[in-house]
């Protein structure tokens, strides 16, 4: 009877766990498309204005692979995934978390919003 108790909480716990490969995701960066831009981490407002056409950069700590939907708004705009660099610890060159591209067309302005999985991570920063 003990063993299945230990066996039915072992395989509870392991499916509880499968949801938490995500830890964080925040936004890092918005640029124009000269390569002109800021670092947006600890700011409420952008200082320029990012009309048209722009690129965003967020951060995701944790497992990250292709099957992971991953969604970033500019106001009304959606951004286009480009392309993604791991970010690994230079000691033990282990992987802990992925920067990713996006490129946003026809933005005008309003928050930009980070989702994983349909979950909102970030959505602090106002963009003009």
């Amino acid at each position: 009877m003990k063993k299945a108790i230990f066996i039915l909480t072992f395989f509870i716990s392991n499916i509880f766990a499968i949801d938490s490969d995500i830890q964080k995701a925040f936004a890092v960066g918005i640029f124009h498309e000269n390569e002109t831009g800021e670092n947006v981490q600890h700011v409420t407002s952008t200082t320029q204005n990012y009309n048209g056409t722009c690129y965003s950069k967020i951060v995701i700590l944790g497992n990250y692979n292709k099957n992971t939907n991953v969604e970033v708004r500019i106001g009304d705009s959606i951004g286009i995934y480009q392309s993604y660099i791991p970010i690994s610890n230079k000691i033990t060159k282990k992987i802990f978390a992925y920067e990713l591209t996006f490129k946003h067309q026809n933005v005008t302005q309003g928050y930009f919003e980070v989702k994983v999985n349909n979950k909102l991570y970030d959505s602090k920063v106002f963009v003009k």
